[in-house]
């Protein structure tokens, strides 16, 4: 009776967890309408309004994707939706306005790839500080550049960093000479003693980030738990990008830790 008992447990355990693991996205990572605009993103005729399926795959705070499109023949307007901010996170609008930045640039590399030559104005209307660029599209020869090819490859991850391989000399100087602006300074912390001090600022930050309640539930609007709030918002900050160990490995642990319990 006992035993039969404990077999009970295991099923249910196990069920139990796999249930969750796939309420989860566990074993659909990538795959659903979310994600169709990865695989769609190159499926274009020619059209202004093709370049916009590039500038919307762009890095964006939460994956909020505080944007707004207006398309015609000759050119495209960008636009912020500031309803879509993170809150408190981002109190003046710094990181959103990083987003749309990055969807711009987005949109540019994408603007050659499909036969126009671009000519971006920023911030065009000083009556409306939501219109963040115009882009003026010429006809022009297709070329494709290797940041273009690179636009699906993009993908957020809280992942620790990888301090074993340091980056070498060369790599920060190119990185350096990519800054062409006298207004931006770029710092390398590259001692020890000052990586430690910065790491220890980080999670003190961190920590305040924590305490401060209204703080984190504005954060957790953009958490997006289920794979069914996945599919339906298309949107935030989902399990895949987490920085989590793999998932795989992490549910036979669980079931491991789980089945000697239920054996007893």
């Amino acid at each position: 009776m006992l035993v039969s008992v404990g077999g009970s447990l295991v099923v249910l355990v196990v069920g139990g967890t796999v249930w969750r693991s796939a309420d989860q996205g566990v074993f659909s990572t990538g795959q659903g309408p979310a994600y169709q605009p990865w695989y769609d993103w190159r499926s274009a005729i020619g059209r202004p309004v093709d370049l916009i399926r590039a500038a919307i795959l762009a890095a964006n705070p939460h994956d909020s994707q505080p944007w707004l499109f207006h398309d015609t023949d000759t050119h495209i307007d960008l636009f912020a939706d500031t309803r879509r901010n993170i809150g408190l996170a981002d109190p003046f609008l710094s990181e959103l306005h990083i987003g749309l930045g990055c969807a711009l640039e987005n949109l540019v590399l994408a603007a050659p790839a499909n036969g126009y030559a671009p000519r971006v104005t920023l911030f065009p209307d000083a009556m409306d500080a939501t219109k963040i660029a115009t882009v003026d599209l010429q006809p022009s020869a297709s070329s494709a550049s290797a940041l273009y090819q690179a636009i699906p490859h993009r993908h957020t991850n809280r992942y620790p960093y990888d301090t074993h391989h340091p980056v070498g000399q060369t790599t920060v100087d190119a990185l350096s000479a990519l800054n062409t602006d006298p207004q931006v300074q770029v710092l390398w912390v590259a001692a020890a003693t000052a990586g430690q001090q910065l790491g220890k600022l980080m999670v003190e930050a961190a920590h305040a980030f924590v305490a401060d309640k209204p703080l984190v539930q504005d954060d957790d609007r953009w958490y997006r738990a289920t794979w069914q709030d996945v599919q339906r918002y298309r949107d935030g900050i989902t399990l895949d990008a987490a920085g989590l160990p793999d998932l795989p490995p992490r549910l036979g642990q669980d079931l491991a830790a789980r089945l000697p319990c239920a054996a007893t």
